[in-house]
Order: structure tokens, then sequence, then C-alpha cells
């Protein structure tokens, strides 16, 4: 009996054994086997003595818009807020951003049109960095919007062509001034009638040379040309790059066809052209000025 005892355990040891090898089970003897699906960094924790473990970055995320700032925007233009106190948020945006599908309000043009609100309710020209943004962020806009935004352009080089030169030119990037460029040349070259049939190429760089002279800032007044299209319709016809005036004048040659007063403004009064001049006496000079008025209908 003892004997056939002996006989089983015996046999059942050779058993578990076999099994326990055929299942991977290692005795503390034995090294683990190393499986490269582990990972770059399971494989560094295997190389011998202390040297530090290679790190391998990681590609950069890249940036994406903040969808919190469109959220912003659209939420201040619904309270009527003045687009002054958003105008920053554009910085953190591209015009797509402020699309809503589904939503009955075009926000990208109601942007537009409360920016073109706020700078025509304002006097003056509008500060430094609000140039800087409004002429930065650009792109992404076709159609009517690219239309819009090209006469917004258009005034706000026409409010001071030293500023808006200098940023266009110095502080841009290449592809941010090539838009810019091209969105002001849609108004300035039809304000100066430049030739259409002239290569897109030759009309940017006449645009060009005049943001060049532009940037030098010299003594001016701008703008020197102007288009009506209704009568008593008015814009102004103002001193840039002026530290001090003693005096301003204004005279027109035909007041039956445009008028301006002291304060600088032009009105329409019936068809035809004239010249406005502006007589100026101020840093230590005088000077004339002229802006080509033309009114028709």
């Amino acid at each position: 009996m003892k004997k056939h005892m002996i006989m089983f355990l015996c046999a059942l040891f050779f058993t578990l054994t076999a099994c326990g090898q055929n299942q991977g089970i290692h005795t503390p003897e034995t090294e683990p086997e190393h499986h490269p699906s582990a990972g770059a960094a399971n494989t560094e924790k295997h190389h011998s003595g202390s040297e530090e473990p290679t790190h391998h970055p990681s590609p950069a995320e890249p940036i994406l818009p903040d969808p919190s700032a469109a959220q912003s925007i659209r939420e201040q233009l619904r309270q009527g807020i003045s687009a002054k106190e958003w105008l920053p948020l554009l910085a953190e945006i591209s015009w797509g951003d402020l699309y809503v599908p589904g939503d009955e309000t075009d926000w990208t043009m109601a942007a537009l049109e409360a920016i073109h609100s706020y700078a025509a309710e304002t006097d003056s020209p509008l500060p430094e960095e609000e140039y800087r943004l409004l002429l930065s962020c650009t792109g992404g806009l076709d159609g009517a919007y690219s239309e819009f935004y090209a006469g917004e352009l258009y005034s706000l080089y026409v409010r001071n062509p030293t500023l808006f030169a200098r940023i266009t030119l110095d502080e841009l990037s290449p592809e941010q001034q090539e838009q810019t460029i091209g969105l002001l040349l849609y108004d300035w070259g039809y304000y100066h009638s430049l030739d259409d049939s002239l290569p897109y190429e030759e009309r940017m760089a006449a645009l060009t040379s005049r943001l060049e002279e532009d940037k030098q800032g010299a003594l001016n007044a701008s703008p020197d040309v102007m288009l009506f299209w209704y009568e008593g319709q008015s814009a102004a016809f103002l001193p840039v790059n002026s530290t001090g005036i003693y005096s301003a004048s204004y005279s027109s040659d035909r007041p039956e066809v445009a008028v301006a007063d002291m304060s600088g403004t032009v009105t329409a009064v019936g068809p035809g052209s004239a010249v406005i001049t502006l007589h100026f006496e101020g840093d230590g000079l005088t000077q004339d000025f002229t802006c080509a008025v033309r009114c028709a209908w």
C-alpha cells in the first residue's frame, strides 16, 4: 500500500511540473521573456548601468482656436455690446469659428457690421493695437465678407495712412501682408481709378509703392480722393502726421459740386468734379493739400 502511494505521488509531481512548463510558469531563477510590444519605455529599463533613459518628445500639438472665444463674441453680439469690448478675442479665433450650423444669424457678418459701427462712431483714429489686430485677421474671408471688410480696411487706411502702412509692411507676416494689401486694393484701386485691365501684380505693386510712401510719415492730408453717390453725403478731409496746427482753412473750386466746412467735412452738393483745398499752417510751415472729389448720380 505504501509503495503504491509513493508511486502515485511521484507521478502527480511530474505531471504538475510538465503542466507548469507548458503554461509559461517561471521559477525564481528564470528571467521573464522581453516583448518589444511593451514600448520604448520598457526597453530602456533593460539597459545596463545607470544611464538615463532617452527622452523622445512627441510632435508639438497644433494650436486650435478657442471655442469659448467665438462663443463669447456671439454672446456679446447678441447683447449689443460694442465691438471695442470683444475685439481682442479675434486674435484667438478664425472667422469661420463664428459660424453655427442651423443658426439663422450670420454671426460673421454681424461681427463685421459691429466693427464697422464701432469704427464709424469713433471720431479719432482707432488705437494702434486695434489697427494691428484688424489688419492681421484678414485671412479666411471671401465673397461678400471680403468685400465688406475691404471697405473697412480702406476706411482705416484713410484715417491714418502712415500707421496702416507701417503695420502692414513692417509687422505682418508675408501671407498676412499679401491678404491685407489685396483687400485694400479693392477700394483703393477703385477710388484712384486704377486700370482694372492691368495685371494684378502691377496693381499690387502700385499700391505697395504708395504704402511705402505713406510709411515715411510726412505731413499730409487724407484722403486725396473722394467719391459721392448722393446729395448730402459727406466725409472728412483732415491733416495727418501733424504735431500742431496753427490754422486750417478749406475752399472748393466748384461749390456747386462739393463744399467743405471749417471742421474738414466735405459734403456733396451736385453731380460733377471738384477740388477741395486745405490751407494748413502748423509744424513750422505753411502748406496746401488737395482732395479730388467726384459726385456721380
